[in-house]
């Protein structure tokens, strides 16, 4: 879960995908007695999304309901995905069945099944593992992820296969990572907006955070303490370094914890990966060591994986 507790001064970025300037930490949107967001926050997202422009952004909701926890840019990362708990699967159609609004998510013989344990897993055995935690009475979590469209997707249409399905050990709220334009804008009345994605309408209120997801600590102060997902575009294994999508350099010192979960173990044999053309994707947490350009992050934690 990606949290980021700054203000945002403007919300251009949510139809440019550029920079956006924020506040200091530890400060929400400002908000009307009655709790609504206010009518000048409101108004920065309509006139975000109505520019024509398109953006992907990052839609945290909070569980069991369709209303925003937070609203993020987050345009380094090319995949759509869905986070949510699964009420129901059906191997012979090849469907999830998702506590996120009741969305069903369909997958098949070019799709990928991912474990804790085993990034290549068999599809029959996947399905196993996930018809026992729903037997159990649990809501196993899965990622489900795909490549996007040339344009961003109808609102009312709830279609989404995917291409990777990741059954994750931990809680997490439920989240959706789309492409957007000014026709998933349904409505503002000055205290709210609903922004209209998958069939859902998701509403946006006093209760929500609008930010930038800076994916790697751009803007953040020294110290900062960040989470990252991104693809590597190079490795330095001498200098302990990877460098991300975005220019993010991590650094990885003998305090990271590398994920024996990950495709990849060491920084040689990521070095390799990406001297392959293989697609690497690093995600982890970290304190920024330097907010300056590059941004520098010692991670904490780190988990190395191929998407091939």
């Amino acid at each position: 879960m990606r949290i980021v507790t700054r203000v945002i001064s403007s919300l251009t970025a949510l139809a440019t995908a550029t920079a956006v300037a924020a506040c200091s930490s530890e400060t929400q949107l400002p908000s009307d007695p009655e709790g609504g967001t206010s009518a000048s926050a409101v108004a920065m997202v309509d006139s975000a999304l109505g520019s024509g422009g398109v953006s992907r952004i990052e839609i945290q909701l909070f569980p069991g309901e369709l209303v925003a926890r937070e609203v993020q840019v987050d345009a380094d990362d090319a995949e759509e995905k869905i986070v949510s708990g699964v009420t129901a699967i059906d191997p012979a159609r090849g469907t999830l069945t998702l506590e996120l609004g009741g969305l069903t998510v369909a997958y098949g013989a070019d799709t990928r099944f991912r474990t804790e344990s085993e990034s290549h897993e068999a599809r029959a055995t996947w399905e196993a593992q996930v018809q026992a935690e729903i037997a159990a009475g649990g809501r196993p979590l899965v990622e489900s992820r795909r490549n996007p469209a040339g344009v961003p997707q109808s609102p009312d249409d709830p279609a989404f296969t995917a291409t990777d399905l990741r059954l994750e050990n931990e809680t997490d709220e439920p989240k959706i990572e789309i492409y957007v334009d000014g026709d998933n804008l349904v409505s503002g009345d000055g205290s709210q907006v609903v922004l209209r994605v998958l069939g859902l309408s998701i509403t946006v209120n006093g209760r929500t955070r609008l930010g930038p997801d800076d994916n790697g600590g751009g803007g953040q102060s020294s110290g900062t303490s960040v989470e990252f997902e991104m693809g590597v575009t190079a490795v330095d294994a001498a200098a302990g370094t990877l460098t991300l999508s975005n220019g993010t350099v991590v650094r990885v010192t003998a305090g990271t914890a590398i994920s024996a979960e990950g495709d990849l173990l060491t920084l040689e044999s990521t070095a390799a990966a990406v001297a392959q053309g293989r697609p690497v994707r690093a995600e982890g947490r970290g304190a920024v060591e330097s907010p300056g350009s590059p941004t520098v992050i010692v991670a904490s934690s780190l988990k190395i994986e191929v998407d091939d």
